[in-house]
């Protein structure tokens, strides 16, 4: 009796474990028909919505306009000046390239040559330097300008080499700028406010007259 017992006490105990174990296996693998339905509702939905964003702001050519180099804003220009007399001779280059960063800010560089000669004192002077400037326009056909500029200075005195020397200019003017064209002619003063002793601009007023061209 004890062992039949035994037996019927040992096949409940299987029986429930058994249970337990069908209970979880089915758990695990069998879906949920409630989860099953919702799943479609936000099944991959948000990062489907950021990756067609992302590409189309990389196709947008209103995105692409506005952080590409714009080649329209580019300006050639700068000043080419001479002149002659029984005892004097001078001649200067000076192109520049510019980009206008606004409708009323332009900015670039440029390089620039300059030679004289002064027969009464037999002497030479030549210099080739290295310019930035900033110009502005408060309002129509004005311009006010600022260009530092940097030179190497070299040449001869009564058949004497003068010694090179490096020479800082700092010029300052303003004048106006009238359109022509695809561009625009501009007269100017201006002045050296670094003054030094072997300025190409000497210690007065200047002027310069140039032309500016936009692409």
């Amino acid at each position: 009796m004890k062992t039949i017992q035994k037996i019927f006490i040992l096949l409940l105990f299987s029986n429930t474990f058994i249970g337990i174990q069908a209970q979880s296996f089915r758990y695990d693998t069998v879906p949920n028909p409630n989860k099953q339905a919702e799943r479609p509702l936000f099944k991959y939905e948000q990062p489907v919505a950021q990756e067609s964003n992302y590409k189309n702001e990389n196709n947008n050519p209103e995105v692409e306009k506005k952080s590409s180099f714009d080649k329209s804003k580019i300006s050639l220009g700068g000043t080419f000046g001479f002149g002659f007399s029984n005892y004097y001779t001078s001649i200067q280059i000076s192109p520049q390239v510019g980009y206008t960063f606004s409708r009323i800010f332009t900015a670039g560089a440029g390089i620039s040559y300059s030679y004289y000669h002064y027969s009464d004192y037999d002497l030479t002077q030549n210099y080739l330097g290295f310019n930035v400037f900033g110009r502005i326009n408060p309002v129509k056909y004005i311009t006010l300008q600022f260009q530092p500029e940097i030179y190497r200075m070299w040449g001869s005195h009564q058949n004497q080499s003068i010694e090179s020397r490096n020479v800082p200019c700092f010029l300052v003017g303003g004048g106006i700028t009238v359109p022509a064209g695809r561009g625009g002619i501009s007269a100017m003063l201006f002045y050296d406010v670094v003054q030094d002793d072997y300025s190409p601009y000497g210690n007065e007023v200047f002027y310069s007259v140039g032309y500016v061209f936009n692409f």
